[in-house]
């Protein structure tokens, strides 16, 4: 059941039967206390909810964490391998399960966040009382495991923007905390991009392509959940390669359909004098302290990332390495 909005192809489908769902591969330990967090939410008495783990090693090392689970569960709970390695190829087993399962919507969560008790009630009400939301869009803010120095806590790359207002429309969206119908991929045949393999994007992507084909993409402030950061993250070799890498996969997002070579050489132009300019106040940043020195670096990597992208113009293979990423 459902009804078509205006100016747009896509259907807003009712919710009869949510499929909390999320990716993992080889985390059981981050896996397990995110599950901990599913456990714990409130939810609607008249609403359907049922989880869905995918888990994306060959070895299944995080059956043992998801069966255990299943057995103190407050809601059925669903797990398969998808052995063919690759973020893509585990999102879009996602959606094949959903279909499979007959759900009407679903709820991306990651294997390294713990979600707010509200959570899902929220993007649940969000939907149902605003009729330009298709897609429910959240923040994802940062948790500390232990105390780390100011210079890492305050960094930008751990920092959610809190500027976005409830109601905005976006273009784009990620996958750590959304809510969409499973019609998008059976009246838009939309999928996850394999393309993406290991270098993660996908998500932006799929969701682009969704806003594409008319569903509305929409800021909803209170659904929250939390990404833990523990000392796999909290150091600056890893906080380097996340900006370089956000840098880089934005650049190829940008220009994954656009064959405009004009354009590129004026973006990669603005884009290399950007990148010289921060290696240049690079050092004497160090002046308003350790933090602002960092987050000038992080920026001129991030630059660089770009610059490489839109040169290469191929994927990376940032996600390989699971642990800690």
């Amino acid at each position: 059941m459902g009804f078509y909005l205006k100016n747009t192809k896509a259907i807003k489908t009712e919710i009869e039967f949510v499929l909390i769902s999320c990716c993992t591969c080889k985390r059981p330990h981050m896996l397990s206390v995110a599950l901990q967090s599913v456990d714990e939410l409130n939810l609607f008495e008249n609403t359907k909810v049922e989880l869905l783990v995918v888990d994306n090693d060959e070895n299944e090392s995080a059956r043992t964490v998801v069966e255990n689970f299943s057995q103190i569960s407050k809601i059925p709970v669903h797990y398969v391998c998808e052995k063919q390695r690759g973020i893509a190829f585990a999102r879009n087993r996602v959606l094949k399960e959903a279909l499979d399962l007959n759900a009407s919507h679903i709820a991306f969560f990651d294997d390294d966040e713990i979600l707010d008790k509200d959570w899902i009630i929220n993007h649940i009400k969000f939907y149902k009382t605003n009729n330009n939301v298709i897609i429910s869009s959240g923040p994802t803010y940062s948790k500390f495991e232990n105390e780390y120095p100011s210079y890492i806590r305050n960094n930008k790359i751990f920092k959610t923007s809190t500027t976005k207002k409830t109601g905005v429309i976006r273009r784009i969206c990620a996958s750590g905390n959304v809510f969409f119908p499973v019609s998008m991929v059976t009246d838009s045949d939309l999928w996850f991009d394999n393309k993406f393999v290991f270098m993660g994007g996908e998500d932006g992507d799929f969701f682009a392509r969704a806003s594409e084909a008319g569903y509305t993409i929409v800021w909803n402030n209170d659904a929250v959940n939390y990404e833990i950061i523990g000392d796999q993250r909290a150091n600056m070799h890893w906080i380097l390669n996340r900006y370089y890498y956000n840098g880089y996969s934005g650049a190829l997002l940008r220009f994954k359909n656009n064959k405009n070579w004009f354009e590129k050489v004026v973006y990669l132009f603005k884009t290399i004098i950007s990148f010289l300019f921060m290696a240049l106040v690079t050092v004497p940043s160090v002046i308003l302290g350790i933090a602002f020195f960092w987050n000038t670096v992080g920026l001129a990597a991030k630059n660089l990332g770009k610059i490489v992208s839109t040169v290469r113009g191929v994927p990376l293979d940032y996600y390989k390495d699971v642990n800690g990423n």
